[in-house]
């Protein structure tokens, strides 16, 4: 038996358009600091395992204060852009049972 479910792809809502038209209903003033991406470095769990990438929280962690201007500076133009380069999105999710029935 799958523990995955089969879902109806045919009938999709469609998501409510929260934006108006005017600039000042949008995110744009959106804006990384090197502080900010220290500070989520800094929390990074170093016994998870590593992402995509393959880059341990260990490493990132440890290195965090090498690698904070170049990541803010990453952010800030993915905002500005309003893109996320295409090896952002990937992610390795795998489903894990816990506990209860499987079924």
């Amino acid at each position: 038996m799958s523990v995955f479910t089969a879902e109806d792809s045919t009938n999709i809502p469609q998501p409510a358009n929260i934006f108006g038209k005017l600039d000042s209903d949008r995110l744009l003033n959106v804006e990384f600091t090197m502080e900010d991406v220290k500070a989520r470095l800094a929390s990074l769990r170093e016994d998870k395992s590593p992402g995509a990438d393959d880059l341990s929280p260990r490493l990132l962690k440890r290195i965090s204060e090498e690698i904070a201007y170049p990541v803010t500076i990453l952010f800030n133009q993915s905002m500005n852009e309003g893109a996320v380069p295409h090896d952002w999105k990937i992610a390795n999710v795998t489903p894990i049972f816990k506990k209860g029935s499987r079924r």
